[in-house]
């Protein structure tokens, strides 16, 4: 005997009735099946045009070709236009205002360094080399074994640069405070044979912190 079947008003003629659940047979919208097809079609397209041939560039590579050209765009930095820099009493000053905010901790207001964190800034010992282009590699790379993040993501070049120019006039103005570390630094690159070798680690606490430590720039 054949089941005699139901027709809804918004289902249309039922086929199934499975557990009291209604099963009909109707086209699906065409907005759906627009959608599906054009999903098929992107994929195919983006395939080939990324992947099988390479016509497009992907976000890696445009990512890279883009910091490429902003590397390429940089202005040069040299010794001579750093310390030019530092007689910019405008630089300066916001030099300083990044320092307090951002250096402040493991350095201290003077730049005269904290115990376990920063070194002395004003010292003529320094870790990584004391000239201006040292110290602005310092402060733009980091020292991620001191706990040192990279600056130049977060300051930009041009805080980095300003920051560089407050810690120039402030080198060897010799603020008591923390011993000296590594080296001493003469103008010409001549080091002292009577420079002291120590070059403390900082504890887990600056880099835990997060603390920027310019190992006597730095």
């Amino acid at each position: 005997m054949n089941e005699v079947k139901r027709t809804d008003e918004i289902q249309g003629e039922i086929l199934h009735v499975y557990d009291d659940i209604e099963e009909a047979d109707n086209n699906l919208p065409v907005w759906w099946l627009l959608t599906f097809y054009g999903a098929i079609v992107f994929g195919l397209v983006y395939w080939f045009y990324y992947h099988e041939y390479g016509i497009g560039k992907l976000p890696p590579e445009v990512y890279a070709d883009k910091m490429a050209a902003a590397e390429a765009e940089r202005s040069i930095v040299t010794d001579e236009s750093l310390d030019a820099l530092a007689l910019d009493e405008s630089a300066v000053a916001a030099g300083q205002e990044i320092f307090m905010a951002q250096c402040f901790a493991c350095h201290d207001a003077k730049g005269q360094g904290r115990e376990g964190l920063g070194p002395n800034l004003t010292d003529k010992y320094w870790v990584h080399g004391g000239a201006p282009i040292d110290i602005h590699e310092t402060v733009t790379t980091g020292v991620a074994a001191k706990g040192m993040p990279p600056w130049a993501p977060i300051l930009g070049e041009t805080g980095v640069n300003q920051v560089v120019a407050y810690i120039l006039t402030i080198r060897n103005t010799d603020v008591p405070g923390k011993a000296p570390e590594g080296e001493i630094w003469e103008p010409g690159g001549a080091v002292a044979d009577d420079a002291p070798t120590m070059c403390t680690q900082p504890t887990s606490r600056a880099a835990s912190r997060g603390f920027a430590t310019v190992s006597s720039a730095s």
